[in-house]
């Protein structure tokens, strides 16, 4: 009796999610794939480049949104949910349909799955097993999936001790072949160790996700995986080396929080990662290690390279010819080390985002950033910077400076170059006056934040040398006497005279 309650509630269950499930529209399809993409773009785990500084303790849950559509669609194609509802075991031919694409079975307490319980839906493509109990040794023990393209199995627990250490039940070490697969998740799964090829169960995957596992040996991922790879992320694990010519097929490589200290070519230390061999990379993200080391010629095979993130390492020092193969960088970070000086950035021709906050930078010299033509966004706050000197700032597409926490009294005339800068920080300095900041005839300038700087007073004569239509934040300056004197427009003037065009303050 209770095996028919079982057949009828699953019967129910079933019924009600085909009534409620979407078919995918031929004609729609462009249009669903852009917003897969868009979400891909925002989704924290699939890293782009994130230059600015990043700092968190708090151990990060992988999403188990589907990050890739599904790569055809026909009028009868159907996506099913079971999400959250209790399911603890999947058996054999689990649901028998070929119209199925998409499974989501993420979120419940499953800990049994057959091998074959997908294999009578043949034109499954996307499947999320992710947040339940399935044993390490059975993740990828699926049959008869010839056309799956992606594969989510993040936040798996299969043991119910935390403090389980055992090393055999934390390895991965067999997998059926999954001959369409592309995408495989395997984030968050208390994995030390993988003896599996990856190379012969997955011959075409582009983009393998093994982040916030305990990986220490960097052979057991790249010596397995194939030619075809891509994509690789191994983020917050403990590998503290790769060898040389192991990233050659590789566009994107992140190992943020791991255990690196030096990166080099080919003379190389113990605790390293060779990049001898990468030239097919696009983006490298090596932030929070422990990098005190950075060779000159560590970058030589890079000429491809976009992205590179070095934040949060002990950075003190960079050879002067570091960048000269990396002519193509569009976003650089440096944040978090303790740079002296600023890093010789000259032969960035593309250079768009430089990050290097809160290094111990304390002068910005003339020239220093070499005219960089499309440097738009830079990043100096919280460093010890005392001088600027004038035309320190000869960029002529820069429309956003960070001056903040720094130790700033006053800027010399001049001290920038007719720019298109629209948001100017200088919070947390020691400005005492308006006038100390040097400000008139930059005609595009919208905001300026000049919070918690020491200015006990005020004078109207000051705002009216401001550029026309700029914001002035003023919070928390310990103002003793203020003499603000608003400026009425004159409808006399020349309506392109910025001066006479009003200015407002926060």
């Amino acid at each position: 009796m209770a095996l028919s309650h079982k057949i009828i509630l699953f019967f129910i269950l079933t019924t009600a999610h085909l009534a409620k499930t979407e078919r995918y529209d031929l004609r729609k399809n462009d249009e669903k794939t852009e917003t897969f993409q868009k979400n891909l773009r925002k989704d924290p785990f699939t890293v782009g480049p994130s230059v600015g500084p990043v700092s968190s303790t708090r151990k990060p849950t992988y999403s188990n949104t589907p990050i890739q559509p599904p790569r055809y669609s026909y009028p009868s194609d159907l996506s099913f949910r079971f999400s959250d509802v209790g399911l603890q075991r999947i058996g054999r031919d689990f649901i028998k349909s070929d119209s199925i694409i998409s499974l989501s079975l993420d979120n419940n307490n499953i800990s049994d799955v057959s091998p074959f319980a997908f294999r009578s839906m043949q034109n499954l493509r996307h499947l999320n097993l992710s947040g339940n109990r399935i044993p390490k040794e059975k993740l990828l023990s699926l049959t008869g999936n010839n056309n799956l393209q992606t594969l989510i199995i993040n936040n798996n627990n299969d043991t119910f001790d935390c403090n389980d250490n055992s090393n055999v039940k934390k390895i991965l070490k067999e997998s059926e072949t999954f001959q369409s697969l592309e995408h495989l998740h395997l984030c968050n799964n208390q994995l030390r160790d993988i003896e599996m090829p990856f190379y012969i169960a997955m011959p075409i995957l582009t983009h393998l996700h093994l982040g916030n596992n305990s990986i220490s040996s960097s052979s057991a991922v790249f010596d397995n995986i194939p030619a075809s790879l891509t994509h690789l992320n191994l983020d917050k694990n403990l590998i503290d080396h790769v060898e040389k010519d192991k990233l050659r097929y590789l566009k994107e490589l992140v190992m943020n929080d791991n255990k690196i200290t030096q990166v080099c070519f080919e003379e190389c230390q113990e605790n390293s990662i060779s990049l001898r061999g990468a030239i097919r990379m696009e983006s490298l993200f090596l932030s929070r290690n422990q990098i005190s080391e950075v060779s000159p010629d560590a970058f030589n095979d890079m000429e491809h390279l976009l992205n590179l993130d070095l934040s949060g390492n002990k950075i003190a020092d960079l050879a002067k010819d570091t960048f000269n193969n990396t002519v193509w960088i569009i976003n650089l970070s440096l944040a978090h080390n303790i740079l002296a000086t600023i890093p010789n950035v000259c032969s960035m021709l593309n250079l768009k985002n430089l990050n290097l906050t809160a290094n111990r930078i304390n002068a910005i010299p003339s020239d220093t950033f070499c005219h960089l033509q499309r440097l738009e966004h830079l990043y100096l706050s919280n460093n010890m910077i005392t001088t600027i000197e004038t035309r320190a700032f000869n960029l002529q597409s820069l429309t956003y400076l960070d001056l903040s926490g720094n130790q700033l009294r006053q800027l010399p005339a001049q001290w920038i170059f007719p720019w298109q800068i629209q948001e100017l920080h200088l919070e947390r300095n020691y400005f005492t006056e308006l006038d100390n900041l040097s400000l008139t005839n930059i005609k595009s300038l919208r905001n300026v934040y000049l919070d918690e700087n020491p200015m006990p007073k005020l004078n109207a004569g000051s705002f009216q040398s401001l550029p026309g239509h700029t914001t002035l934040h003023l919070k928390n300056i310990r103002v003793n006497e203020t003499q603000i004197k608003c400026v009425q427009d004159n409808d006399d003037d020349d309506a392109d005279d910025d001066n006479n065009s009003g200015y407002s303050y926060n």
